[in-house]
């Protein structure tokens, strides 16, 4: 996890990106922002509150060699003469516009920043930060003319959410740049990562937490739910969760004993599924992981905990009593209205 107690802005600068599509310019500033040790403040808190949420570590990566590739190489001339910071967020800047060239590709304004003591892992780094914001938000000024109160609509940046980001952190140079990303924009996310970042995945803890996590949930959808029906999609969803608050890594042959028991045939499809979604994904999911706690909380509220009727009613379970669900929730069919209940025990209504 990155941390930003002692970061300091060394430089910004911020130009003005088009759409190459449509023959849009792009705009430069000239030279680096002025800014008062109040809006410089409110910017970096700007820039920085997406990565408190972050937990997947990004590296450049290229087909055939690392020295072809143009951010890598960028960032290694950035860090390697601060000096020529405005100069190479030219670079930037044009090779961003070089791939907007998809109509859904909006134009934007283009913060750089050049940050100090940036800590991860006990170590503090310099890093290059990207952010690109889309989005116009309309605000009301009051202002005074001839003695007279008066009001103008006027548009600007909204400071509650940049549209993409990321930070480019002085580590590992030489086999690919380590690189944290977001992107709050879903219509052109092959643009960002993909075209003119150039990254992949960092196969850490996170990593692999994570793809443990969404194979079970594929495992759960795709043969749990086919089988048994929803209920118990939701019930070996919340044991899986159970197992992942209670240990410190997950071993696959472990899981396996712990979740399906005496279930020979759970076991065996759920080993099958991981070998088929390894191949799927080309992923390769350890037999033994870690786990990252930060991963399984971001997970977890991704998961949805109901059942959804189609006679309009939802049954929601308790992720953090999974026993109820087995104790307190039958299923059934009724052979008289010719349709499937759920029946549910309690002692009293709560408030």
């Amino acid at each position: 996890m990155l941390k930003f107690t002692n970061i300091q802005v060394k430089e910004i600068v911020a130009h003005q990106v088009g759409n190459k599509n449509r023959n849009e310019k792009c705009f430069t500033s000239g030279g680096s922002l002025l800014l008062d040790e109040n809006l410089e403040a409110t910017l970096t808190k700007y820039f920085l509150k997406p990565f408190r949420q972050i937990s997947e570590t990004y590296r450049f990566v290229h087909s055939t060699d690392m020295s072809y590739h143009l951010m890598n190489g960028i960032s290694q001339k950035i860090f390697l003469n601060n000096d020529d910071f405005y100069s190479n967020t030219i670079e930037i800047l044009n090779h961003l516009y070089n791939q907007s060239n998809h109509p859904q590709i909006k134009n934007g304004d283009l913060f750089l920043v050049l940050f100090d003591d940036i800590l991860i892992e006990d170590e503090l780094v310099q890093a290059v930060g990207i952010f690109k914001s889309e989005r116009k938000d309309a605000f009301i000024k009051l202002s005074t003319q001839q003695n007279q109160i008066v009001i103008n609509q006027e548009e600007g940046i909204s400071l509650k959410k940049i549209d993409k980001g990321c930070l480019i952190l002085n580590l590992f140079g030489d086999e690919g740049y380590r690189v944290f990303s977001f992107d709050n924009n879903d219509y052109d996310a092959n643009y960002w990562k993909n075209s003119f970042l150039g990254i992949d995945y960092v196969q850490d803890k996170n990593y692999d937490t994570r793809s443990y996590i969404d194979m079970c949930r594929g495992f759960a959808d795709e043969v749990i739910k086919e089988k048994s029906g929803k209920k118990d999609q939701l019930e070996f969803l919340s044991d899986s969760i159970n197992y992942f608050d209670f240990n410190e890594k997950i071993n696959v042959e472990e899981f396996k004993e712990t979740l399906f028991e005496t279930d020979d045939q759970l076991k065996e499809d759920f080993s099958n599924y991981k070998k088929q979604y390894e191949e799927d994904f080309n992923v390769a999911i350890p037999m033994e992981i870690p786990i990252s706690r930060v991963v399984v909380q971001k997970q977890k509220k991704a998961i949805k905990n109901f059942i959804k009727l189609d006679t309009g009613i939802q049954v929601k379970l308790d992720f953090k009593d999974p026993e109820s669900t087995k104790k307190f929730v039958e299923k059934g069919f009724d052979p008289d209205k010719g349709m499937h209940f759920y029946k549910v025990f309690y002692n009293e209504e709560l408030n």
